[in-house]
C-alpha cells in the first residue's frame, strides 16, 4: 500500500455578513513548487503548532512534495514515517476580500487541517474536534485520487469555521498526516491553494486548469454532504466516508459550507437497491461509525437514536411522494414504519438532488420493538423471539441465507415461499433459532391453508396477529403494489411470553405502484384488488392474504377498519393535505432536482405516466388516488356510529386474555378524570356491550368486565373519552353462549 500524501489545497472563503458576497475571480496562493515547513516528530507537539505565532524556526523547509522518491517528490522524508507535520503561512491585507473557501486534500492514508488553529477538514482517522496523537495511524489504508489521474477530493470549509479563524495580516495553514502503518511503501504531496476575491484586483496566481467552483445551492432543506475521500461507492462492501448533516432550523437556510449543525462525523456507506441500481440517480444505506470504525447510534433530523440509515433517491416515481405517503399512512394506523425526513444530498460536492433520509428497518426499541434474541436464548420462552424475516428477491443470496417452508396442507395453485433471514442476520443466528422459525412459519401456514383455518383457536389466529394483516393490506391494496404480498414483505415475531403471534410489516419499497407501472394493467388500474393474483411462479404474490379474505371474520375486520381509516387519515382530503404540505415543505427543491435529473417529459421505466411538469406528475398521482379510493369504497366502505372519526392506539392500552370465553381485563391509561365509555360491537357493527368507567387517577388502570356471555367469534372493542377512541383493539370469543 502506497503511503501518498498528495495535497491540493484550494482554499475558497465563504462571506462573513450573512455570506452574501459573491466571487469575482480565484488565484492561486500556493503553487507545487512552493516551500513549506515541515517536521517528522517523535512525540507531541505543543498545541500552537498550529498557530501564526506559533515558532517553526527549527522545522525544516522544502518544496512540496514530500516522500520517499518516486518521481513526484521534491523533498524526501524516511521511510516508515508515521506522520509528518506542516506549515504553510499567508498573508491577507484584508481578510473580508476572501468570499469562499475550500480545501483540496489528496491523501493517503488520513488527514487533519486546520486555518489558525481551527480544524477545518479531516479524513480517514480520529473524530472531529479531537486532534491526533503523533503516533496515531490511519482507519484505512487509501491510494490517492492522483494514481487514477482524479482531481484531488475536495472539503467545503465551513463558513462560521472562517469567519472566525482568518484575520488581516498573517494566516497559517497547517497539516498533519498519518500513514496507515509505518511499513507503506511511499509518501507524497501537492500542494495547491486558492482562493476566491470578491474584489477585481489579481495579486496572485491564475488557478491551475483543473480547478472549478464549488457548488453553491442554498435550501430550506437539511443538507447532508458526503465526502468519499476519492472513494468508488459500491453494492457491498462498505467504504470509509464523512458526512455533515446541516439543518439550521426551521425556516432558516442551509448551504453546503455551513458547518454540520446536526450531525458530523464517520460513516460506512454502499449503494442499496435492486432494479432501482440501473437509475442514475442512485439510493445508498450507511452505517454511522466511532474513530474505530465500530457501529455509533446517533440522531439524525431528529429521529431517534440508531446507526443504520438510508438514502431513498426517488427517480422513477417522478411525483416524489409514493414512498414517504406510504410510510406516513401506516404510521398513522399506530405501528411504526420506517420515519422519514427530506433533504438534498451532495456526494463528493456532486449535487445528487432531493432524497429521503430512511430509517433501516431493524430491530430497536425504536423501530421494530422485538425482544433482542441472544445467540444463548435456544430453549423455551426465549427462543420464540424475537425475529424478522422478509420474502423477497433473492439475488445474490445464499443457501444460508433464507429458507423455504413447506406445510403440510396446501392451497391451490399457490406456491412456496423463500424467508429471507433479517433479525438475526444470516450469519449470526444460531441453528436451533432457524428451526425454530422456519417451524413456526411452517406451521402457521399448515393452520392458514388447513380446513379449520377459520377457527379462532385452531385455525391462522393462533400464529397471526390478525389486525395487522388487516392493516397491511388496506396499504398495499390502495396502492396496488406490482410488488406487494411478494417482495420486500416484512414480517416480525415477539417471544410467546409477549404475544408471540406473526405481525405483518414494516411496510417497505412503494416506488412502483400508486399507478406507476406500464407491464401490469392490473396493478395500473384502479378497480381491480391486487390480493387475488397470487399464483404458482416467483413473481406471484403469496396467497395468505387471498386466504385471509375467504373467512368472513377477517373479511368484515378489513371493511370495519378501512371505514375507520377513511373518517381518518385515509380521508382523501387527508391525502391530499399531506401531499400538498410536503411538495409546499420542498420548495425551490423539486425544480433542483429535476435540473440534476432532466426527466420530465420523458419516459423512465416503469411510468405509465409521462408528464410535462412536476405539476402534472403530482395531478396523475391524486388522480389516480381519487379514483382508487372511490372503487374501494364500493367495496368496502360500511356505515359507522357518531364520533367514529379516528382510531388510535394507545401503546399502554392491552386487553387479556384474548382470546376469552366470558371475562376479560382492559388495562389503559386515562387521558383525563373523565368518564370512559367501553363499548363491544360484533362484525355488523351492533352493540354487544357497553360499560362505563370512571377514572380516579391519570396513571395506568385495570378494568375487569365480566359477563361478557357472547356468542363466538370476532368482535371489536372500543374505548371513549370525551367523544374520542383512545383504545381499539380485536376480540376473540371462544365461549358461545
Amino acid at each position: 500500500m502506497k503511503y501518498t500524501i498528495a495535497i491540493i489545497f484550494s482554499l475558497f472563503l465563504l462571506s462573513q455578513q450573512a455570506f452574501a458576497q459573491t466571487v469575482n475571480h480565484w488565484e492561486n496562493y500556493i503553487d507545487a513548487a512552493d516551500t513549506w515547513k515541515y517536521h517528522i516528530p517523535t512525540s507531541e507537539l505543543p498545541a500552537s503548532w498550529t498557530s501564526p505565532d506559533f515558532d517553526d524556526a527549527s522545522w525544516l523547509s522544502g518544496p512540496g512534495g514530500f516522500g520517499y522518491g518516486d518521481g513526484d517528490d521534491n523533498t524526501l522524508v524516511p521511510e516508515g514515517t508515521i506522520s509528518v507535520f506542516v506549515r504553510k503561512s499567508f498573508t491577507l491585507t484584508n481578510a473580508s476580500d476572501l468570499v469562499s473557501a475550500v480545501l483540496y486534500v489528496d491523501y493517503d492514508d488520513a488527514f487533519v487541517a486546520y486555518l489558525n488553529g481551527t480544524e477545518i477538514a479531516r479524513a480517514n482517522i480520529g473524530a472531529v474536534g479531537v486532534r491526533p496523537e503523533f503516533n496515531d495511524q490511519a482507519i484505512n489504508a487509501l491510494e490517492p485520487a492522483s494514481t487514477t489521474g482524479a482531481v484531488a477530493p475536495r472539503f467545503v470549509v465551513d463558513n462560521s469555521k472562517l469567519a472566525t479563524s482568518l484575520k488581516d495580516g498573517l494566516n497559517t495553514l497547517a497539516l498533519q498526516f498519518h500513514n496507515h502503518q509505518a511499513s507503506s511503501s511511499d509518501f507524497s504531496s501537492t500542494t495547491f491553494f486558492i482562493g476566491g476575491f470578491s474584489t477585481t484586483s489579481n495579486n496572485f496566481r491564475s488557478p491551475p486548469f483543473w480547478f472549478t467552483a464549488p457548488p453553491s445551492v442554498t435550501s430550506y432543506l437539511p443538507l447532508v454532504v458526503i465526502d468519499t475521500w476519492g472513494g468508488y461507492i459500491q453494492d457491498e462492501p462498505k467504504i470509509d466516508a464523512w458526512i455533515k448533516i446541516i439543518d439550521n432550523g426551521a425556516g432558516k437556510t442551509n448551504n453546503i459550507s455551513d458547518p454540520g449543525t446536526d450531525f458530523e462525523g464517520l460513516i460506512g456507506i454502499e449503494l442499496r437497491g435492486q432494479s432501482s441500481q440501473m437509475f442514475p440517480k442512485k439510493g445508498y444505506g450507511f452505517e454511522t461509525r466511532n474513530a474505530l470504525k465500530e457501529d455509533s447510534t446517533v440522531s439524525l433530523l431528529g429521529m431517534p437514536k440508531e446507526s443504520d440509515w438510508i438514502l431513498s433517491a426517488p427517480y422513477s416515481d417522478k411525483s416524489l411522494m409514493r414512498n414517504p405517503m406510504s410510510f406516513y399512512l401506516g404510521n398513522t394506523m399506530g405501528r411504526w414504519q420506517p420515519g422519514t425526513k427530506w433533504c438534498e444530498l451532495y456526494v463528493d460536492d456532486d449535487y445528487k438532488g432531493v432524497y429521503l433520509l430512511v430509517e433501516k428497518i431493524k430491530r430497536d426499541k425504536k423501530r421494530v420493538n422485538i425482544d433482542k434474541l441472544l445467540p444463548t436464548e435456544l430453549l423455551a420462552d426465549s427462543l420464540t423471539g424475537g425475529y424478522i424475516v422478509k420474502v423477497d428477491k433473492l439475488d445474490g443470496l445464499t443457501s444460508t441465507e433464507y429458507f423455504r417452508t413447506y406445510p403440510t396442507a396446501s392451497y391451490f395453485n399457490a406456491r412456496r415461499y423463500d424467508f429471507t433471514y433479517v433479525y438475526p442476520k444470516a450469519d449470526e443466528i444460531m441453528p436451533a433459532q432457524k428451526v425454530y422459525i422456519k417451524d413456526f412459519l411452517t406451521k402457521l401456514e399448515t393452520a392458514l391453508n388447513g380446513t379449520n383455518f377459520k377457527d379462532p383457536v385452531l385455525g391462522f389466529r393462533a400464529y397471526m396477529d390478525e389486525l395487522s394483516f388487516v392493516e397491511y393490506e388496506i396499504i398495499e391494496e390502495l396502492a396496488n403494489d406490482v410488488d406487494g404480498y411478494r417482495y420486500s414483505t416484512f414480517f416480525h415475531k415477539e417471544k410467546d411470553s409477549d404475544g408471540g403471534k406473526l405481525i405483518a410489516g414494516p411496510l417497505w419499497d412503494f416506488d412502483l405502484c400508486y399507478g406507476n407501472v406500464d407491464y401490469a394493467p392490473s396493478r395500473l388500474a384502479t378497480d381491480q384488488w391486487l390480493y387475488v393474483n397470487y399464483g404458482t411462479n416467483e413473481g406471484s404474490p403469496m396467497h395468505w392474504w387471498r386466504r385471509l379474505m375467504e373467512d368472513p371474520n377477517y373479511a368484515a375486520l378489513v371493511k370495519w377498519r378501512y371505514s375507520h381509516l377513511r373518517n381518518g387519515p385515509l380521508h382523501t382530503d387527508s391525502i391530499m393535505a399531506y401531499l400538498d404540505d410536503n411538495i409546499a415543505y420542498l420548495g425551490d427543491a423539486v425544480d433542483r432536482n429535476f435540473d440534476r435529473w432532466p426527466i420530465l417529459n420523458e419516459w423512465v421505466w416503469p411510468n405509465a405516466y409521462v408528464g410535462f411538469s412536476h405539476d402534472n406528475e403530482l395531478d396523475y398521482l391524486k388522480t389516480w388516488l381519487t379514483s382508487r379510493l372511490e372503487w374501494m369504497d364500493s367495496k368496502w366502505l360500511i356505515p359507522l356510529g357518531d364520533n367514529n372519526k379516528i382510531v388510535l392506539r394507545d401503546e399502554d392500552f392491552s386487553v387479556f386474555p384474548n382470546p376469552f370465553n366470558s371475562r376479560i381485563n382492559l388495562s389503559l391509561t386515562p387521558k383525563s378524570l373523565d368518564a370512559i365509555d367501553i363499548a363491544i360491537y360484533n362484525l355488523q357493527g351492533q352493540q354487544v356491550f357497553s360499560h362505563q368507567h370512571q377514572p380516579n387517577s391519570v396513571s395506568k388502570s385495570e378494568i375487569p368486565i365480566e359477563n361478557l356471555f357472547l356468542r363466538s367469534g370476532l368482535y371489536i372493542l372500543q374505548a371513549k373519552q370525551n367523544g374520542q377512541i383512545i383504545a381499539f383493539s380485536k376480540l376473540v370469543c371462544t365461549g358461545d353462549h
